[in-house]
């Protein structure tokens, strides 16, 4: 009972319809809040794809080749790789502009990441490759002072090692 008189009691209980309503509202909200975000989230992605004025068809290829940035896309592309090879580039951790260096020399990916791993450039392997060594023994001669031509004619005369 009210202390005064004048005070009516207040309804504390809410209505099981108006319950389901707000209960409904909640759960379509859950929804449509994410929905509506990841939707806007992927529209403006595909703006700046859009923008970049790769057609639908290369985003598409860029896409499904795992590279789903537009400026890397863009890199790759601005050093004269198709999405396939560009991923095999990018799979072994190696950057466009290196990458485009590399393969201008007629190096495979995995071949160019062994090359540089042992601190030998694109244009620093190359003739080592090119006279028939590899990565190990040409890091070897070279840290003796010796040329890939010098080394070549080393093992003609038979010594093989350093």
């Amino acid at each position: 009972m009210p202390k005064d008189k004048d005070q009516l009691p207040r309804k504390t209980a809410i209505n099981p319809w108006e319950a389901q309503c707000i209960l409904a509202v909640c759960l379509v909200l859950a929804f449509a809040v994410p929905y509506v975000a990841v939707q806007l989230f992927v529209l403006a992605k595909d703006r700046q794809w859009q923008r970049s004025g790769l057609s639908p068809y290369e985003i598409s290829r860029w896409r499904e080749s795992g590279i789903d940035d537009v400026e890397e896309a863009i890199k790759w592309r601005n050093s004269r790789f198709q999405p396939p090879g560009a991923k095999l580039w990018r799979d072994e951790g190696i950057e466009p502009e290196v990458a485009c260096r590399w393969n201008a020399l007629g190096f495979w990916p995995r071949e160019a990441k062994r090359w540089s791993e042992h601190g030998f450039t694109p244009e620093d392997a190359a003739p080592w490759r090119d006279e028939g060594f590899l990565y190990q023994d040409a890091k070897k001669w070279r840290s003796t002072g010796v040329s890939a031509a010098q080394a070549r004619e080393k093992r003609k005369k038979g010594i093989h090692s350093p």
